[in-house]
């Protein structure tokens, strides 16, 4: 999948609160997307809350920001979430240009 499809799936998994799983580094990922656009570098990112899988710092959940070009195997799962998560907030300063948030 190229990093425009996976865009936008990223897209529908904000609007309909509906989590995702993924590969990033080599490890399985269960997140809960906020915020979608380019960071200020100008990469297409993802800001996530992580809920479930591995991570190379052991700690989860977890907020984390992931590169779409590094994302493998995305998949919008049947699976809603139904508030925000913990700590969310508007207007990520990661990023310079925001295309989807909750």
């Amino acid at each position: 999948m190229n990093v425009f499809n996976k865009y936008i799936l990223l897209v529908s998994a904000i609007k309909e609160k509906r989590i995702v799983t993924f590969n990033y580094d080599g490890l399985d990922r269960v997140v809960e997307c906020a915020t979608l656009g380019y960071t200020t570098a100008g990469m297409p990112a993802v800001r996530g809350y992580q809920i479930e899988g591995d991570t190379h710092s052991g700690t989860v959940p977890c907020w984390r920001l992931f590169l779409i070009d590094r994302i493998r195997g995305l998949v919008l799962t049947e699976e809603h979430f139904y508030s925000e998560p913990p700590f969310y907030k508007k207007s990520d300063p990661s990023f310079s240009r925001i295309d989807a948030e909750l």
